[in-house]
């Protein structure tokens, strides 16, 4: 496959799992089709008529999906997908080492965000705890690793999929008075949050973007 192959991101009318991915293509430059399954709300319910037809087609039944070269090749799982548009556009770091801290921090990302959904079921004094302990450590550790050369990246003198990453962890929290309490003594990662958000390609896709429910 060759910097000329053609791309298709499949998922819902939704930012959710697709958007790190959407950003990455954004910010590299890269044209893609933007397929989403239309999706509404009815009854407090999430109705997806043509998702549910067409689900049997895909790999695990599942998306998002990356079907590259008109479906010659497809990719599922969102976190694979981030990784290998990463990798391409050579936002996974400058070498293995990078690329693995890189890697790992997104993972942390997964459990920070199932450790969120999980006090959400143990009510209110639980997601207090989370805002005030789990995220605020997890973003401490962050901040540990954080580039301390001034460059606005967290890895390296150029944007990685870690930093996209993390700005997207920042506003998938409804409460963003936690979120930044949390985030007090991290300027290396408010920094980073700044410079994805200012990156013209990004800026221009926010701006943009369709408005979703998700």
């Amino acid at each position: 496959m060759s910097s000329s192959s053609t791309y298709k991101l499949i998922y819902f009318d939704g930012r959710g799992l697709a958007e790190t991915s959407r950003m990455l293509f954004k910010a590299a430059g890269q044209a893609f089709e933007d397929y989403r399954y239309p999706i509404v709300i009815s009854g407090g319910q999430y109705q997806r008529p043509e998702w549910d037809a067409d689900k049997p087609k895909y790999l695990y039944e599942k998306i998002p999906a990356l079907e590259i070269d008109g479906g010659k090749y497809t990719i599922a799982q969102s976190k694979a997908i981030e990784r290998f548009l990463a990798r391409r556009f050579n936002m996974m770091g400058s070498n293995d080492v990078e690329t693995a801290i890189i890697d790992a921090a997104g993972e942390q990302i997964i459990d920070v965000k199932q450790a969120y959904n999980k006090a959400k079921t143990a009510g209110e004094d639980s997601v207090k705890k989370f805002f005030e302990e789990d995220l605020k450590k997890t973003f401490m550790a962050f901040e540990k690793q954080a580039n301390k050369d001034k460059s606005g990246y967290w890895m390296g003198s150029r944007l990685s999929l870690f930093d996209i990453q993390l700005y997207n962890l920042i506003h998938f929290f409804d409460d963003q008075q936690s979120v930044q309490k949390a985030l007090e003594n991290c300027p290396s990662l408010k920094a980073v949050h700044d410079k994805v958000e200012q990156t013209p390609e990004i800026k221009k896709w926010l701006d943009e973007r369709p408005q979703t429910v998700f």
